[in-house]
């Protein structure tokens, strides 16, 4: 996604949330070509879609963003995807 150049899919006042000091970014949910949160996993394995703070979704977008996350713990089957850099929105809607 690179650091420099992501306005136009990124409100800029959700870098803090989705990016570290560096500019690693941790998982991220799109909605109609933008960024509006991330993803995270329970122990299981099971998806979950956070909406960056701010962040008002339709409620078509809600039912879309859980259907992919319900298709998306079906796809990894209980494996659970770890990242070096979760962005402060991952650890902060960290699941049990």
């Amino acid at each position: 996604m690179g650091w420099r150049g992501r306005d136009f899919y990124l409100d800029p006042r959700l870098r803090p949330f989705l990016f570290d000091t560096n500019g690693n970014a941790g998982t991220t949910a799109w909605w109609d070509g933008r960024v509006v949160g991330a993803w995270v996993q329970d122990d299981e394995g099971a998806v979950q879609v956070v909406a960056a703070p701010d962040v008002r979704l339709p409620a078509e977008a809600r039912r879309a963003l859980d259907v992919e996350a319900d298709r998306l713990t079906r796809w990894l089957d209980g494996v659970r995807v770890g990242t070096v850099y979760p962005s402060p929105l991952m650890r902060q809607a960290r699941l049990p």
